[in-house]
């Protein structure tokens, strides 16, 4: 995106108000340069003093399966909450990872499986965490036939039954890319996705900005028009149970607010404060997770 004429005549008074690096961190600041998410950094304003409870993790399952859509072999974890064996029949959240991770960072990074089993002992409906390699695609399919989003609603399923568990509703977690890849999940299969958790999805304005920032995140103009631009898909989501996180010195903030008003629902969204960061996800897993398990397994009526 582009910086407008009055924003460069703005920014060279401050400039030469302030000078140098100061300068620029003001220009951060105000969001009229790159580089806003360096300075709350460096200010502290990515400090969360948050401490989500933890508990012991039950269950762990890691293991591979060849995906016919992406045309290879990919990994897949799944977690399940504490004193449950595995096999047991649970309703399943699928859980995406963002760019430049795999099926391992929701664990090893995030440390989800901990929070799920806090949330369960605090008497959350119990579910599994079914996490799986989608690549660096996007979660869309792609010119070069690897298909993410298929792999996850086609190949995936039947690996899932294999292990007894039901296929026939999910919810959807994931942040950054994958938060992107969660509402596009469900904006995609609807009848599926009961409930999508998103933090800080990937989204931009135009196919020019995302190319810049990540020249592989979309093939074309088209492609992104297609896959990446979520407000023409956004009333999709209405009946399901949405929620949407982002720490306000987040970069992807800006484009969060913008499609905010396209949801059927903008008070599905939550910006407050954070980064984007493990810290963040971890603040508002509760919350997330809760939404997913009560929608999953709904009270029973008497």
């Amino acid at each position: 995106m582009g910086i407008s004429r009055r924003a460069v005549i703005i920014g060279s008074a401050l400039l030469g108000a302030a000078g140098g690096v100061g300068g620029w961190a003001m220009l951060a600041n105000a969001r009229l340069v790159p580089g806003r998410g360096a300075v709350d950094l460096a200010l502290g304003r990515c400090d969360l003093q948050v401490w989500p409870a933890e508990a012991e993790p039950g269950v762990m399952v890691d293991a591979s399966f060849y995906s016919t859509h992406r045309r290879r072999s990919v990994g897949y974890t799944l977690a399940y909450p504490p004193k449950v064996p595995a096999g047991a029949r649970l309703p399943v959240c699928l859980v995406l990872h963002g760019y430049g991770t795999d099926h391992r960072a929701p664990f090893d990074g995030v440390g989800y499986h901990r929070l799920l089993a806090a949330a369960v002992l605090d008497g959350m409906p119990a579910f599994v965490l079914a996490a799986v390699d989608g690549g660096q695609a996007y979660w869309h399919p792609r010119a070069d036939g690897d298909d993410p989003l298929a792999m996850l609603f086609s190949d995936f399923p039947v690996v899932l039954a294999q292990h007894g568990l039901p296929t026939d509703r999910f919810g959807v977690l994931g942040w950054s890319m994958g938060g992107y890849g969660a509402l596009l999940a469900a904006t995609e299969h609807p009848k599926r996705v009961v409930a999508v958790a998103s933090n800080a999805p990937a989204l931009w304005g135009s196919f020019d900005e995302a190319r810049s920032v990540n020249a592989r995140a979309f093939d074309s103009a088209e492609d992104w028009r297609q896959w990446g631009d979520l407000r023409t898909r956004a009333s999709r989501l209405a009946g399901l149970a949405v929620r949407i996180d982002c720490g306000e010195s987040d970069s992807f903030a800006p484009a969060l607010t913008s499609i905010r008003e396209h949801l059927p629902d903008p008070g599905v969204v939550h910006i407050g404060r954070g980064c984007h960061d493990n810290a963040f996800w971890r603040s508002v897993a509760h919350d997330q997770l809760r939404l997913i398990g009560e929608t999953l397994t709904p009270p029973k009526s008497d």
